[in-house]
């Protein structure tokens, strides 16, 4: 227990760091609104970038090099962000060191889900799922909030400063873990998807989607400050706030959701979390239509999503259950690709909505066109797989059929 305590914590240091920056960022340039969305999004696409290569190099040399590569690594391009903005850089320098430190974060996160998955078993590998979502999760909940305080109170320059220092003083930790990789050392594959059976693929427009409103959740954080100015001279801090709270509570929920697919199953683990986010959405979507501020739609529709929050850790657990044990560390990678491409795709997205359609009401709506269009997706690849399955089933019970039914 102690070993799968440790593989958070250098997930927990980063996301904090990555809610933080992303917060400070977010309120970088204004005026500029297209450009710190894009700056938004290069960070999580090279995290997908980096994603694969990570899960390769994590079952090729072991899970502890990617770590601590990934660690110091960022620790690196986060140092970097002071002398940059200190000295005038304008959105293209930041969006570069962004893009490195999201690359780097990619070999953090995917060790950390292959040492999760190397530690536990079918029957506890829910609860492990769930309790890294709670890290990432709370990480980016907890860091936003420190972001936006370190904004206000030492301006772009100065907060990236700050958590260069933070980062730098739990490197030792880092340093200790043990390795966990229970093969490496061998040849993988390059085809990523030769580690996952058919069976995990319905799962993947769900996590696109999920991961996806991440990075229109981070950019909301600009649209709902903007709401708030109006009546507050704390508005960034208590947007802030208000995206950091869902964020916990949705962290909170993939605890427990994730125990329950132990015991429960996944699939209906992950159907349930499917009517949540649906409902929460429309909720939203109604209360903002209506008139209602903010901070009194989320509040009604939190119950909505703590239901949410049963997606992520029943995903997480079909990967771990199902990939190939010399290829986890891939299959991982594989599904933190999706995870980044979601987050940035989501960035972009949260920017052009609002621009385009209004504010907030106009990035809640395209959240739900984005789910709806998930939803389709998965129930459509559920009939496919079960026929694959049908199929070789057939073919094993009498192998001289050649011809699908």
């Amino acid at each position: 227990m102690r070993r799968l305590s440790a593989t958070y914590l250098p997930v927990l240091v980063a996301r904090i760091g990555s809610g933080a920056g992303a917060a400070v960022t977010s309120f970088l340039f204004p005026g500029h609104e297209l450009a710190v969305g894009a700056i938004l999004a290069v960070y999580p696409l090279l995290e997908a970038l980096g994603s694969f290569t990570a899960g390769r190099y994590a079952d090729r040399f072991g899970r502890r090099p990617a770590m601590v590569l990934g660690y110091l690594a960022r620790l690196a391009a986060t140092a970097l962000m002071y002398p940059a903005l200190a000295w005038g850089a304008g959105p293209l320098a930041v969006g570069v060191l962004n893009a490195v430190s999201g690359f780097f974060t990619a070999f953090i996160l995917v060790s950390s889900l292959a040492m999760v998955t190397d530690l536990t078993e079918v029957g506890n590998r829910g609860l492990g799922m769930g309790a890294f979502e709670l890290t990432n999760l709370g990480g980016y909940a907890v860091g936003y909030i420190i972001g936006a305080a370190l904004f206000h109170a030492l301006g772009g320059a100065g907060s990236f400063a700050a958590l260069a220092a933070f980062t730098a003083v739990l490197t030792p930790a880092v340093l200790a873990m043990a390795e966990t990789a229970p093969v490496k050392g061998i040849s993988v594959p390059l085809n990523p998807f030769k580690g996952l059976p058919p069976s995990t693929w319905p799962a993947i427009p769900l996590w696109f989607a999920l991961t996806t409103f991440i990075g229109m959740g981070i950019y909301s954080g600009r649209a709902i400050a903007g709401v708030l100015s109006l009546s507050s001279k704390f508005a960034h801090i208590e947007s802030s706030l208000l995206l950091s709270g869902a964020l916990i509570v949705v962290g909170l929920g993939a605890v427990f959701f994730g125990r329950l697919s132990d015991r429960w199953g996944r699939e209906r683990t992950l159907n349930l979390g499917i009517a949540g986010v649906m409902s929460a959405l429309v909720v939203l979507a109604v209360l903002l239509w209506t008139g209602s501020s903010p901070l009194h739609a989320i509040a009604l529709a939190s119950p909505l999503v703590f239901l949410a929050s049963a997606i992520a850790p029943s995903v997480l657990a079909i990967v771990g259950d199902r990939a190939l044990v010399a290829m986890r560390g891939t299959a991982m990678g594989l599904y933190s690709v999706v995870l980044g491409v979601g987050m940035a795709l989501g960035a972009m997205v949260g920017a052009a909505s609002a621009v385009a359609l209004g504010g907030l009401i106009g990035i809640v709506l395209a959240a739900l066109a984005i789910f709806s269009t998930a939803t389709a997706l998965y129930i459509a690849l559920r009939v496919v797989t079960a026929r694959i399955r049908k199929y070789n089933g057939d073919i094993q019970r009498n192998p001289q059929r050649t011809e699908p039914p």
